[in-house]
């Protein structure tokens, strides 16, 4: 199952929260921006990308891969800022602290 994001079922899963979030012009929730081009060329900095808030690597470094299909476990993101998080947990949106005072 190490290779979930080929199947049939990720694909599938991606197309139907792509098309919600198309629907109602989700923002990346990354960078906050409601400019993500939903059907902008593959790899554009601004194009969509699903991104995985427990990051694929970390799905399958516990052995849980089933959370790279768990609708929960998704939501949307820049190429860019998907790309610049790559296997971390992203950075703080706002209202987060980054530190405890």
């Amino acid at each position: 199952m190490s290779d979930v994001i080929h199947s049939r079922a990720y694909r599938d899963l991606r197309a139907t929260l792509k098309a919600e979030w198309r629907a109602r012009n989700a923002p990346c929730a990354l960078c906050g921006q409601a400019d993500i081009e939903y059907d902008g060329p593959r790899n554009a900095p601004n194009s969509f990308e699903l991104d995985h808030k427990i990051s694929r690597k970390r799905c399958l470094a516990m052995g849980k891969p089933e959370l790279l299909l768990d609708p929960t476990n998704c939501q949307p993101s820049h190429t860019r800022c998907n790309r610049s998080k790559q296997a971390g947990e992203g950075k703080p949106t706002m209202g987060e602290t980054s530190e405890e005072f």
